[in-house]
């Protein structure tokens, strides 16, 4: 009796997989809650400002257009980075604030869970608004193929998030922790001269195939390129992580 007893309490512990995913979207909507608020509808009027600003000034001061290039780093890629700061800038401190920070270290393995739903979010606002971004430049600036566009912007945004992310960990204040953010970009965009032939270069320019090379070697080097900048934007992000579990540092 008592083993079957026993066998019935474990059935009963074993959640099902309905509850399981039922959790997993409680946790995914508060996580998206808590991560965004009202920062998404700020972020939409900034880009919305943005993008008026610029179409004010090619209708007063007609140009002969852009190239896939220009297009990709004004409309796209550099907002885009600037998104990703905004959006990851106060994920730290706004715990800290909040006097919340402590309480997602109660149970050694779930702040891990916690957080990285919560990147998750915000990579997954960053996708969608860059493919709203682009979608919008290539109707009134440009025509390029906005949707491959939006994913290898997607990158860089994502190496922003990364070193924002870091910083806010070692950052008193959110922001600190965007001009720390903000001054590493600037330091990638000084050494773009050198960088930009390069297969190191941050917004390597997937459509831009050198006339003496070939389709093969060139889309090796941009999946190179572009999945070595995702495991460095992964790469911050755990060093983020690790560095929240010595909390006592930043929490005094």
């Amino acid at each position: 009796m008592s083993s079957q007893s026993e066998a019935a309490a474990a059935s009963r512990s074993v959640l099902s997989w309905s509850q399981v995913l039922g959790s997993t979207a409680r946790l995914a909507r508060l996580s998206f809650h808590v991560t965004f608020q009202r920062k998404l509808l700020f972020m939409l009027a900034g880009i919305v400002t943005y993008y008026a600003i610029l179409y004010a000034i090619l209708v007063f001061e007609p140009n002969p257009g852009f190239g896939v290039e220009e297009a990709l780093i004004i409309f796209v890629e550099m907002p885009g980075t600037v998104i990703a700061i905004y959006l990851t800038m106060d994920l730290v401190a706004k715990e800290r604030d909040r006097q919340t920070l402590e309480t997602l270290f109660s149970t050694a393995s779930s702040h891990y869970v916690i957080w990285i739903v919560r990147l998750i979010s915000v990579f997954g606002a960053i996708l969608a608004t860059l493919l709203l971004m682009s979608t919008a430049s290539y109707f009134l600036f440009a025509e390029f193929p906005f949707v491959r566009a939006a994913v290898n912007a997607f990158v860089p945004a994502a190496v922003m998030c990364g070193v924002t992310f870091y910083a806010s960990t070692r950052a008193k204040g959110a922001n600190t922790a965007a001009m720390m953010a903000a001054a590493a970009l600037m330091l990638v965009l000084m050494f773009g001269e050198v960088l930009e032939g390069t297969s190191y270069w941050l917004f390597l320019n997937p459509f831009d195939l050198p006339p003496d090379g070939n389709d093969l070697f060139w889309t090796e080097r941009i999946l190179l390129n572009r999945f070595g900048f995702l495991a460095l934007a992964g790469l911050f992000i755990f060093l983020g992580l690790r560095r929240m579990e010595r909390r006592e540092r930043f929490l005094s």
